[in-house]
């Protein structure tokens, strides 16, 4: 039997005999989770949780004898394969974070519907599997710690944000498939931020449901190091490391752009990719930091005269900033779309060269998006995925080159600069 066909098998573990069961009531008829045992306190879980080895524990944190917090921890230690997701009345920061040390998947607070549960419990199975299926982050050294050899690893991780001076050209749906894609094919530590700060969307693109978000940080940059971002960000199945936005508009406003700068400069140190989402605004000093701290900034745009119009003032206004012009690197989405200019003609008018392109795929798109489903997963085979690879496979090949280009140099010897418009070339 495939893993989409086993049942989730689940441990109810709470004081509370009325809730438990009505928690096994609303999974009852849900014909992929099975609920195989409950237990009254945090001991008697640990033991039932020995004995029945469920998928996942549902662990309330206030119970006698033993909390949910510190029986999660022992699970956590003794049955590290078995995940849990903890339930709280109380939705505080400092429970949530509490509950996240110890080794929760995931934070509940009560009341929750029906359907916020099975989500729950279906989301953090499938990023379990996927956890066992690849490699996991632990597996790759950490910028700047030791490496096997005795010496350090130095290489700081790359900073890819993606932009667009017009909005509705495909930014977040084209830099979620990349960060996903990136991962897949590298199995390198890759993290993506929702730096659409007021409006975000990266939480939806990949079915992530923001119970940590960049407000967490908000007034914790001289705190900023590896376990307060692990504490905040999200694991999507993919295994890619997600910061998402916050959930209003008014939190976005209290972020600085300071802290945007610093929490990227951490990213940078703690993961060998970096994307980052943005939104259409140069006004915005969060959003300036953004492209300042990038190593690349993927610019997107379509084949329409708008679209042409606002790129090639964003690249003035690029000159303007003394961005490097290879720094920008243009990326034309939807390139198959019916009466659509020619490509030639828009590097001419714009005097920039196109990088890569990504083919239309229409509805397809539309429904993984949806879905909250990347296409790079849901269908690799798709135009659309291929084209999300082709640029995926170019930034891991750029990463190398600069890699061993820095090897030569430290031999003594000399290397012609390559940049990401060497390595793009052609519009392939």
């Amino acid at each position: 039997m495939s893993d989409s066909q086993q049942k989730i098998r689940l441990l109810v573990v709470d004081d509370i005999v009325e809730t438990r069961n009505n928690l096994i009531n609303l999974l009852y008829f849900e014909k992929d989770i099975e609920v195989i045992g409950s237990a009254t306190s945090g001991l008697e879980g640990i033991e039932t949780a020995k004995k029945l080895q469920p998928d996942i524990v549902l662990m309330d944190i206030n119970m006698p004898d033993m909390d949910g917090i510190t029986a999660t921890e022992r699970i956590k230690q003794n049955l590290p394969n078995i995940a849990v997701i903890m339930m709280s009345v109380q939705g505080e920061q400092d429970y949530l974070r509490r509950a996240m040390r110890a080794g929760a998947s995931e934070f509940l607070v009560k009341p929750f519907s029906g359907d916020e549960l099975i989500s729950s419990i279906r989301h953090v199975y499938s990023s379990e599997v996927s956890r066992r299926r690849f490699p996991t982050a632990a597996a790759y050294p950490v910028a700047g710690t030791p490496s096997a050899d005795g010496g350090s690893q130095e290489e700081l991780g790359k900073v890819i944000s993606i932009f667009s001076p017009k909005g509705g050209v495909g930014r977040t749906v084209i830099i979620s498939n990349l960060a996903v894609a990136v991962k897949q094919i590298s199995k390198k530590r890759v993290a993506l931020v929702d730096g659409s700060l007021f409006f975000g969307d990266v939480s939806m693109m990949l079915d992530v449901r923001p119970v940590k978000t960049i407000s967490d940080l908000q007034g914790r940059a001289d705190q900023l190091d590896a376990q307060l971002l692990n504490d905040v960000m999200m694991s999507h199945s993919s295994q890619v490391r997600v910061l998402l936005a916050p959930p209003k508009p008014d939190q976005a406003e209290l972020i600085t752009a300071d802290e945007i700068t610093r929490i990227l400069q951490e990213l940078r140190r703690n993961f060998d990719y970096v994307f980052v989402d943005t939104f259409p605004s140069l006004k915005d000093e969060t959003q300036l930091a953004i492209l300042d701290t990038s190593d690349t900034i993927l610019t997107i745009m379509t084949l329409e005269m708008p679209a042409i119009k606002d790129i090639r003032l964003f690249l003035e206004v690029a000159e303007i900033l003394e961005y490097s012009r290879d720094k920008i690197v243009l990326i034309l989405n939807r390139v198959d779309s019916k009466h659509g200019l020619k490509i030639e003609s828009i590097e001419s008018t714009i005097q920039h060269p196109v990088a890569a392109t990504i083919p239309s795929s229409g509805i397809t798109v539309t429904l993984s998006i949806n879905q909250g489903t990347p296409l790079v997963l849901d269908d690799p085979n798709n135009p659309f995925s291929k084209g999300i690879e082709a640029i995926a496979h170019r930034i891991i090949d750029q990463t190398l080159n600069e890699r061993a280009d820095k090897a030569v140099v430290k031999n003594g010897a000399s290397t012609p600069k390559r940049g990401l418009f060497g390595l793009f070339g052609g519009k392939k």
